[in-house]
């Protein structure tokens, strides 16, 4: 299942078989969906507006600046995802996002404050950072 914006994007989710809906992030979701989605995977702009001049010029091809645009330092809309995935995982689920640069660092606070462990940060053969995997605590029981 998935949301996007762009009603390219969600075309070819469509023609590809999967369950997609056009909004902003989690609000399109079916509520009933809420507490039981076991992960969420984010592939959300973490481009840091001023760094878009900078991208490859073909880049702009097929996406608009929208696939890119991260707000300030790239953290805007990773933000709002990490608020809002509490509201639809299970307690024990995970969360995936796609992130670069020095992100992970900066959205370290955020994850702990809304309950995640477990947190690991996803690197390619490089060694760069491309993402970051976390849980969602479970609850003690008394």
């Amino acid at each position: 299942m998935a949301s996007d914006l762009d009603k390219r994007a969600v075309a070819c989710a469509a023609a590809n078989g999967v369950e997609v809906y056009r909004g902003d992030l989690f609000a399109p979701l079916p509520h009933t969906l809420e507490g039981r989605v076991d992960v969420v995977v984010g592939v959300v702009p973490y481009v840091p507006t001023p760094a878009l001049a900078r991208l490859q010029r073909d880049t702009f091809t097929f996406e608009s600046p929208l696939s890119y645009d991260g707000g300030r330092d790239g953290t805007e809309i990773l933000r709002r995802a990490l608020r809002d995935s509490p509201r639809f995982l299970r307690r024990g689920g995970a969360l995936l996002l796609e992130l670069g640069g020095d992100q992970a660092d900066r959205l370290g606070d955020d994850l702990a404050g809304l309950g995640y462990v477990d947190v690991s940060l996803l690197r390619d053969e490089n060694g760069d950072l491309r993402g970051v995997e976390a849980t969602l605590r479970i609850p003690q029981t008394a």
